[in-house]
């Protein structure tokens, strides 16, 4: 069951007061990034890369953020938004609680929606505090507290993820819980007890007990490993219920997010003694799956904080399995994977202990591919010479290559593949194409187009100084739209820019740039439009430069559709004449595009070039 979607529909002007009054740099401080002051700006280490020399700017005059780093950038918004994982109304919530500001519900229904949510987030609060209050001072919790010291689990980990212990008894947490105002519908709803025929009872009993949170950090559930052999099953999940949905939840993505921001790779392992164990060994980037198969709402958690998964499963036979089950789920939603293979009868945690965390490290470090996983799994367990067997493992790899979204890595397995199993690429591609795969071809122009550093096209360059410009002084958007189509620009980057600038320039407000990066679809765009606003040095005369960049691309659109014009005419076959007389025109045109400019430059420098 999932968490029902209480929206929240917030004015603009809400929004506005909420960014306007969000100090930046106290809230990035906040969320524990060191800033030092460099002159009017603050600067400190990023919170999404691991760096050495710290790129990361925030302007507390202009209200944004960018790393000159990993090129992430933002204003206040967008920062909560990436670096706490939440959605956009998750952060206005967020920072409006900071400021006491209220945001209206969207109706009465909803109101009473969430008012039901909270509840049974502070009830599941309540009950965390309570197991782990008898794990740590009641005597029946002794058990549990031998079980996870022969286990490893030290003090400091045990308090860090509020381990509890549930008591033999019954109906121990009905009784504290009720007393505490709970209703027994409320314990029912939150999956902490069961409604039997002998009357409520408590779900969990003579069990270790792990909270389970959702990636903000509310506990949604538990999962209860089990103090006896006669106790079965050995682990039990909660239920489903409006907080708690096993196919949106990774154990410990709460922690583990900045770590998995900073190295930009996610572990994934099975149980949540591999977390605890792995998390008390300084590797802190893990998220557990627990014993889950990997879901599309799975992929597309990690996909928000990392762009690879590696896989670090038991090495057994259930391992290969559960690996190959999630991969073309991650696959499809673009992410990268690696397998990491333990040794036979190891898992992660006692890997770990008995090897430490260095050569835990170095064995996902030597992760393989997942067509080379696939392989070697297939040759480890089968004998990969018979005809039967090299089939099957053909069409594995086929249906893998179908969820690959990169076309290089796509023809690169290929000619592993390929050479691995003694199979002709075209085998194999003609076996993609039977199989729905369909080649496509990118034009030149509308291939995407990085904004960053890498060498433009004179005519690029000069599309860039059009676009920083008006992003600069956001006033001369409603004179180049009247004059110029955002889709004549050539670099699709700067078309997406250009389309957000014309699309909120309207002729009853000016464009705000901030709401602007509220709106934006792109990650990466609305960091270029960042860098642009942090830029130390921007032109003097922004207007002279609009002026100049327009009449320059005027004069490439002429030259393009002179280009065109010959084309069809050889094309079709048109009258010599007319052809002639409109190529005549258009030249003219941009001569006289070219002779204005040398006049407005000679008029600007009024004594170079003569006496």
């Amino acid at each position: 069951m999932n968490r029902p979607q209480t929206r929240t529909i917030v004015p603009r002007e809400t929004i506005d007061e909420v960014r306007s009054r969000s100090d930046i740099v106290e809230v990035i401080s906040e969320c524990g990034v060191v800033l030092r002051p460099a002159g009017r700006d603050y600067k400190g280490p990023c919170p999404f890369h691991d760096e050495k020399t710290p790129s990361f700017t925030v302007s507390p005059q202009k209200q944004m953020f960018y790393c000159f780093g990993c090129q992430t950038g933002g204003n206040v918004i967008s920062f909560v938004q990436k670096h706490e994982g939440k959605d956009f109304i998750e952060t206005l919530e967020w920072l409006a609680g900071r400021l006491n500001i209220d945001l209206p519900n969207q109706d009465a229904r909803g109101s009473a929606n969430r008012k039901r949510v909270t509840s049974l987030e502070d009830l599941n609060r309540f009950a965390v505090e309570h197991y782990h209050n008898q794990l740590l001072i009641d005597r029946a919790g002794a058990s549990a507290m031998q079980y996870l010291k022969h286990r490893g689990v030290q003090l400091k980990t045990l308090r860090s993820f509020q381990l509890g212990y549930a008591k033999s008894g019954r109906r121990e947490l009905i009784k504290v819980a009720t007393d505490k105002g709970f209703t027994i519908q409320q314990l029912i709803d939150a999956g902490l007890i069961k409604d039997e025929d002998r009357g409520p009872q408590d779900r969990f009993w003579n069990r270790v007990l792990f909270p389970i949170h959702n990636e903000r950090g509310v506990p949604v559930g538990f999962g209860g490993r089990s103090l006896s052999e006669e106790h079965q099953p050995k682990y039990l999940n909660s239920p489903a219920t409006v907080l708690y949905d096993k196919s949106n939840i990774l154990y410990n993505l709460d922690k583990a997010r900045q770590s998995i921001y900073k190295k930009q790779h996610v572990l994934l392992v099975e149980g949540y003694m591999d977390v605890l164990m792995l998390f008390q060994s300084g590797i802190e980037n893990v998220v557990a799956s627990s014993g889950t198969s990997l879901s599309e709402n799975h992929a597309n958690l990690l996909k928000r904080f990392a762009p690879e998964v590696i896989i670090v499963y038991d090495g057994d036979a259930s391992g290969f399995q559960a690996a190959q089950r999630g991969l073309h789920r991650l696959l499809a939603e673009g992410l990268r994977v690696r397998i990491a293979l333990l040794p036979t009868g190891e898992d992660p945690d006692s890997f770990t202990r008995q090897h430490g965390s260095d050569a835990f490290m170095e064995l996902t470090g030597k992760a393989i591919n997942l067509i080379e996983f696939q392989i070697q799994a297939a040759i480890q367990q089968q004998d990969i010479h018979r005809i039967d067997v090299k089939t099957q493992v053909v069409k594995e790899v086929v249906e893998t290559l179908l969820n690959l979204k990169n076309r290089v890595e796509q023809n690169e397995y290929i000619k592993y593949t390929a050479r691995e199993l003694h199979v002709e690429e075209s085998v194999l591609w003609q076996e993609l194409r039977d199989a729905g795969f369909k080649e496509t071809r990118v034009p030149n122009q509308r291939r995407r187009a990085k904004t960053g550093n890498q060498k433009l096209t004179p005519r690029a360059q000069i599309e860039r100084q059009l676009i920083e410009a008006l992003i600069q002084s956001p006033a001369l958007i409603s004179n180049v739209k009247s004059q110029f189509h955002y889709q004549d620009f050539t670099e699709p980057d700067f078309v997406s820019v250009a389309q957000l600038l014309w699309e909120a320039c309207t002729d009853d407000k000016n464009v705000d740039i901030q709401t602007l990066i509220n709106e934006c679809p792109d990650e990466k765009l609305s960091a270029f439009i960042s860098s642009v606003i942090l830029q130390k040095t921007p032109p003097p005369n922004l207007q002279v430069r609009v002026e100049g960049c327009l009449k320059k691309l005027q004069h490439f659109l002429l030259r393009d559709l002179e280009q065109r014009v010959r084309s069809h005419a050889l094309a079709e076959g048109a009258d010599e004449m007319e052809t002639l007389e409109e190529l005549v025109k258009l030249s003219n045109q941009r001569r006289a595009l070219r002779d204005r400019r040398t006049v407005d430059t000679r008029s600007e420098n009024p004594n170079e070039g003569g006496s």
